[in-house]
C-alpha cells in the first residue's frame, strides 16, 4: 500500500526571527518560485506559503516528513541568505494535527502580535488563492485551508476577541497619538502607501482627531482616493522629502521590495516614523537623524501589551473552536490512511460481483429482470462491506488503523489484484 500523506509545518514568525530575517523571507516575488520549486521536488505533492509582516510559513503535505522539513528548511535558507544551521533555531516545525491546529489558531487571531487582529483572515485567503493559482494545492491543502478560514470566522463570530477591530495599523495609531499627545489635534500625519493598512491608520488617525492626513503612493489616483475619504491630500512620490519635512507622523506601508525612505529624505527635527512593512520601507539608519523616532512593526508589541488585557479573556474560548476544527482536521487525515485498503476492498468485490454475474449466462432474463438482478447483488456487496467500511474510518479517528487496514489488505490479497 503507498505511504499515507503527511502534512508538515516549517515557519518562523515574530517570536522566532529578527526582523532583519523576516523581511527577506517575505521577499513576495520568490513565493511562487519556492512553491513550485517545492512541489517540482520528489518530497512535496502540495504546498501552500503564507507571508505577513510577522510570518513566513510554508504548509505542506507528502509523504516523508523528514524530506520535506529539509526541502523547506533549504528553501528558505536561500530566501534569507542563511545556512540551514544558522537559520533552523529560528524556525518551528510541526507535524500533522498540530500544524493545522497551528494554522487555525492564526487563522483565528490567536498567534498575531494583536490577538484577534483583523487583517490575518484575508492574508490567508490571498494565500490560499495564490497557491492554488500556481497549482501547487491538492487535496489535503484545500481541505486544510478551507478549515481554517472557517475557523477564523467562528472565532470573529462567535467570540469578541477581535473587539475593536484592533490590527498593527490601529496599534501604530495609538502609539502617534500617545508620542504626540494634545499635539496630535494640529499634526500632520503622512501615509506612505495607499492600501488596505494605509486606509486602517487614517481610519484610526481621524477617529482620534488628527490634524491633517497626506498620502503619499505610486499610483496618484490610489493616493487622491484615500486622501479624500479622511479630507486629506495627495502628493507624489517625487515630492516626498518635502512632505516628510511637514509631517509630523509618517506612517509606510507599501509592498516594496527595499526601503522607500532613506536619511536624505527625512530632515532633521522631531518626527515619529512607524514602518509597518516587510521588507522594510524606512531605512533602519533614520533613527540616526537627530530627532527622528523610528518604530518597526516589532517595536509595537509594547503597545500591544497594554491595550489588549481585555482579549485574553476571550482566547479560551477561541481556542476551543480552535480545537474543534483541528480534531475533525486530524479524523480526516486519518481516514485518508485507510481509503486505499477501503477502495481496493471494494474494486476486489466489485470485480467478483461482475465476473459471477457474467458466468451466470443470464441471456434468457429480459432487460429488466437483468437489471434488477444486478440491483440486487449490488446491495449484497454494500450491505457485506458497509460494517467493515464504517469500522475501519473510525479506528482511523482512533489513530488504530494501521493493523486492520495491513490485515484486510492481506487476508483478501488485495496488493495482488490492484
Amino acid at each position: 500500500m503507498a505511504s499515507a500523506a503527511q502534512l508538515v509545518l516549517v515557519g518562523t514568525n515574530h517570536t522566532r526571527a529578527p526582523l532583519a530575517v523576516r523581511e527577506r523571507l517575505a521577499a513576495h516575488d520568490h513565493g511562487r518560485e519556492l512553491l513550485e520549486h517545492l512541489t517540482g521536488s520528489s518530497a512535496v505533492a502540495e504546498a501552500v506559503g503564507l507571508s505577513t509582516c510577522n510570518r513566513c510559513e510554508l504548509y505542506m503535505v507528502g509523504a516523508d516528513a523528514d524530506a520535506m522539513r529539509a526541502a523547506a528548511v533549504d528553501g528558505l535558507g536561500r530566501l534569507s541568505g542563511h545556512a540551514a544551521e544558522r537559520l533552523a533555531p529560528m524556525l518551528y516545525v510541526h507535524h500533522g494535527e498540530p500544524a493545522a491546529r497551528h494554522l487555525f489558531g492564526v487563522a483565528g487571531g490567536l498567534d498575531s502580535m494583536v490577538p484577534g487582529e483583523a487583517q490575518i483572515l484575508a492574508q490567508i485567503r490571498e494565500a490560499y488563492e495564490a497557491a492554488c493559482e500556481w497549482d501547487t494545492t491538492g487535496p489535503v491543502t484545500n481541505r486544510l485551508f478551507h478549515q481554517a478560514l472557517e475557523a477564523g470566522k467562528r472565532v470573529r463570530h462567535e467570540t469578541a476577541i477581535g473587539q475593536g477591530g484592533a490590527s498593527p495599523a490601529s496599534v501604530a495609531a495609538e502609539l502617534a497619538a500617545e508620542r504626540l499627545g494634545p499635539e496630535l489635534a494640529s499634526a500632520e500625519v503622512l501615509l506612505v502607501g495607499a492600501g488596505r493598512v494605509a486606509e486602517l491608520v487614517a481610519a484610526n488617525l481621524s477617529a482620534r482627531g488628527v490634524g491633517a492626513i497626506v498620502v503619499a503612493n505610486r499610483d496618484p489616483s490610489r493616493a487622491a482616493a484615500l486622501a479624500s475619504r479622511f479630507g486629506g491630500r495627495a502628493v507624489e512620490l517625487t515630492g516626498l522629502r518635502e512632505a516628510i519635512a511637514a509631517a509630523s507622523v509618517v506612517v509606510a506601508s507599501t509592498a516594496s521590495p527595499e526601503p522607500i525612505i532613506r536619511p536624505a529624505d527625512v530632515p532633521a527635527g522631531r518626527r515619529v516614523l512607524i514602518d509597518l512593512a516587510v521588507p522594510r520601507d524606512i531605512d533602519p539608519a533614520v533613527a540616526e537623524v537627530e530627532g527622528a523616532s523610528l518604530h518597526t512593526i516589532d517595536d509595537l508589541e509594547s503597545v500591544v501589551s497594554r491595550t489588549i488585557s481585555l482579549r485574553h479573556g476571550e482566547a479560551e474560548q477561541a481556542r476551543e473552536i480552535v480545537a474543534a476544527h483541528s480534531s475533525a482536521f486530524r479524523d480526516w487525515m486519518a481516514a485518508l490512511e485507510v481509503v486505499p485498503a477501503i477502495t481496493s476492498l471494494r474494486a476486489h468485490a466489485e470485480r467478483i460481483r461482475v465476473t459471477e454475474l457474467e458466468r451466470a449466462r443470464l441471456g434468457d432474463l429480459s432487460p429488466a429482470e437483468r437489471a434488477r438482478l444486478d440491483a440486487l447483488t449490488q446491495r449484497i456487496v454494500n450491505k457485506l462491506l458497509h460494517r467493515p467500511t464504517v469500522r475501519l474510518k473510525e479506528l482511523a479517528a482512533e489513530d488504530e488503523s494501521g493493523p486492520y487496514a495491513e490485515a484486510v489488505t492481506e487476508l483478501f490479497g488485495l496488493a495482488a489484484v490492484e
